[in-house]
């Protein structure tokens, strides 16, 4: 039979494990459940939160005059050598030293920084890890949207001033909540809106009018968007980036919210047009603004976003990091399942030709 990795007789299937968190033994025996003999190898790379914006600002190509980690020899050797690359980022030489790359599994939901035609010219595959936080990202939002409408943070400031002050807060039951965008994320969000007896409306790109969803009221195609803003007391953001949604929420797409509902974006930092959303909220329209995602990250001392009133900002920590790891080595372990098997991947991102140039900075 052939090996789908193109492997020499007794040739070990090698796997490197790019990420911040070192693999363990549990990622071994995963693999060996449809690999016999397989090599996991640790060689860290990750780029800045810089370089990695800066690449999916440009379809993955990084710009001149950006730095990266310095590669050692041991880990030259071992890419050398390596079918099946695991990490965050995609170094600009990997065609070079990956001759053998097979495949690039991320360990993120978005690909935007990976270097897709470089891939394609290789003959590599690419899949994400699209769904390995979706829940615990579902659940910040829901943990979020309840400290504004049970009025939490004003309870807890009341607790601090050792102020008895009875603030009471809104009932959730029979809410409608909108979702841009029905993903892994919006999904598992949903469910857990539905749970709390919420009415959830969801768009996606490629519904079409009259498709339905179990797991949502109402479905609809992702042009319907602004058409029903106006119904929810919840719009919850949680679309991929393209230019598409680029800039999609801006001050005319805000002020189509209820005065008093909440708006909510997990999705990029570019899908939302920032300096509009803090008029909008000086203006006094919204309840509240919750914002895991920004366009510069980490915000700079001193911007506007820090001190805008109603708005809930995180540093992009609605993700979980206690199962992360377990997620994404069973992601990778079934990845590899599908592979052997000649089946497509769990997530696998179809491929530019390679013949299309695309522009650089």
């Amino acid at each position: 039979m052939h090996d789908p990795f193109d492997r020499a007789a007794g040739e070990p299937l090698v796997v490197s494990v790019a990420t911040p968190f070192p693999p363990d033994d549990t990622l071994r025996m995963l693999l060996t459940e449809h690999v016999a003999d397989v090599e996991v190898h640790f060689t860290p790379y990750n780029e800045s939160r810089d370089a990695r914006a800066a690449r999916g600002a440009n379809h993955g190509v990084l710009p001149e005059g950006i730095e990266v980690p310095a590669i050692d020899d041991e880990t030259k050797a071992i890419w050398a050598r390596t079918h099946v690359l695991v990490g965050l980022d995609l170094h600009t030489e990997a065609e070079t030293l990956a001759p053998n790359l097979r495949w690039f599994q991320t360990i993120s939901a978005g690909v935007d920084q990976v270097d897709k035609q470089q891939l394609a010219r290789a003959g590599v595959r690419l899949s994400s890890a699209s769904g390995v936080a979706s829940a615990s990202i579902a659940e910040f939002v829901m943990a979020r949207l309840l400290e504004v409408w049970k009025n939490l943070r004003s309870i807890e400031q009341h607790q601090r001033e050792g102020t008895w002050v009875e603030d009471f807060g809104t009932e959730v039951t029979g809410r409608t909540m909108l979702i841009a965008g029905l993903g892994s994320i919006g999904r598992e969000l949903a469910r857990r809106a539905r749970a709390f007896d919420m009415h959830v409306i969801a768009t996606r790109g490629t519904a079409k009018a009259g498709d339905t969803d179990p797991d949502v009221d109402e479905l609809h195609p992702a042009a319907e968007l602004d058409s029903l803003l106006s119904r929810a007391d919840a719009v919850v953001c949680a679309l991929p980036s393209s230019p598409a949604t680029t800039d999609l929420f801006d001050a005319d797409m805000l002020r189509k919210l209820k005065s008093d509902a909440i708006f909510c974006n997990v999705g990029r930092g570019t899908l939302v047009v920032e300096q509009d959303l803090v008029q909008v909220l000086n203006e006094g329209h919204l309840r509240a603004a919750i914002l895991d995602v920004m366009r510069t990250e980490p915000i700079a001392d001193g911007d506007q976003l820090w001190s805008v009133p109603r708005l809930y900002l995180s540093p992009h920590a609605a993700v979980s990091l206690d199962r992360y790891q377990q997620n994404a080595w069973a992601i990778l372990a079934d990845n590899v399942r599908r592979f052997m098997a000649g089946e497509r991947l769990h997530n696998e991102i179809d491929l530019p030709s390679a013949q299309i140039d695309l522009p650089s900075t």
